[in-house]
C-alpha cells in the first residue's frame, strides 16, 4: 500500500525509470575492443566525413560494390561470412561502422544519424550497386535510400520497424514485477508522445523503386518476423524468405542465407 507521502509509488516509479533506462537506449553502448571482419585486414580502410562526424568505412576490390550495414551494437565483424561469399563471386564489398560503434569516432545521439552515414559511406566509396542490412541496419539503408542513395537491389535481415513499441513492451513484462513494467510502460508511451516521429519505415517502403528481398528467421528473438512481411507488403515488388532456428543475428551468417543474399543480387530472383 503506497504511504500517505507517495513513497512506495515513487520507489515504482524510480525503478521503472532505471528499467526503462536499461531496455530502451537511444545512444549504443560501444564493445569494449573494436572489431574488424578477417577479410577486412587487407582493406582499404578511409575515415568518412558525415553529417553524424566521422565514420570508419572499408573497401575490397574495384568496380560497382555491395554495402554492408550491421545493426544495433554490432559492427563490421558481423559481415565476415558474407563479404567472404561476395569475394568469391568476384564482388567488391564496401562496409561501415555505424556512429556509435565500432571504429567510428562519431557518436549517435540521434538515430537519423545512421541513414546520413550510410549514404555519405555510399558517396565516398561508391559505386553502389546492392546493399544489404541487419536489424537497426535495414532503417538506416532505408533512409538512406529514401535520401536520395541510388542502388539497384537492397535486401533486408531481421528488420525492426521504428516506433513500435510492442515488443520493448514485452520485454519490459518480462524482466520486473507487474507494477513496475506497467509503470515503465506507461512513460515509454508518454515520451513517446512528445519526442520527434521515428523513422517511418513503412512509408518509406512505399516509396522505393529499388528490387528488395527481405528475409526473417520466424524464432527471431530481436525482432518481430511480421515485421519483414509488412515492410515486404509496402514494397512494391519486394519478395520475402523465411526461414526458422536462426534467431536475430545467426540469420545473417547463415550459409543457405547467404547464398540467397549472393544470388539475389547476381539477379536471380
Amino acid at each position: 500500500m503506497a504511504s500517505a507521502d507517495g513513497g512506495d509509488d515513487d520507489a515504482v516509479t524510480a525503478e521503472a525509470e532505471a528499467l526503462l533506462a536499461e531496455v530502451v537506449r537511444t545512444t549504443p553502448k560501444r564493445r569494449v575492443r573494436p572489431r574488424l571482419a578477417q577479410p577486412l585486414h587487407d582493406a582499404e580502410d578511409r575515415q568518412i566525413d558525415t553529417p553524424a562526424g566521422p565514420v570508419m568505412a572499408w573497401r575490397l576490390g574495384t568496380g560497382p560494390a555491395v554495402l554492408l550495414v550491421h545493426g544495433w551494437e554490432d559492427d563490421n565483424a558481423l559481415w565476415g561470412p558474407l563479404i567472404d561469399r561476395l569475394q568469391a563471386d568476384g564482388r567488391p564489398v564496401v562496409a561501415l561502422d555505424l556512429p556509435g560503434h565500432g571504429f567510428s569516432p562519431a557518436e549517435m545521439d540521434v538515430r537519423d544519424a545512421a541513414g546520413q552515414a550510410v549514404k555519405a559511406v555510399a558517396e565516398a566509396f561508391g559505386p553502389i550497386e546492392a546493399v544489404v542490412g541487419h536489424s537497426f541496419g535495414c532503417v538506416a539503408l532505408t533512409a538512406a535510400l529514401d535520401a536520395g542513395m541510388s542502388v539497384e537491389r537492397a535486401v533486408l535481415i531481421a528488420s525492426p520497424i521504428p516506433g513500435d513499441r510492442t515488443r520493448t513492451a514485452e520485454r519490459l513484462r518480462e524482466r520486473a514485477a507487474p507494477a513496475v513494467a506497467e509503470r515503465a510502460i506507461a512513460l515509454l508511451e508518454a515520451r513517446a508522445a512528445t519526442s520527434p516521429q521515428p523513422f517511418d519505415i513503412l512509408a518509406a517502403a512505399a516509396r522505393m523503386t529499388v528490387k528488395a528481398l527481405l528475409i526473417h528467421s520466424l524464432d527471431d528473438e530481436g525482432t518481430y518476423p511480421d515485421n519483414s512481411r509488412r515492410i515486404a507488403d509496402a514494397w512494391p515488388g519486394a519478395e520475402v524468405m523465411w526461414t526458422d532456428g536462426l534467431g536475430h543475428r545467426l540469420v545473417a551468417q547463415d550459409n543457405d542465407v547467404l547464398q540467397r543474399v549472393v544470388d539475389f543480387i547476381d539477379g536471380f530472383g
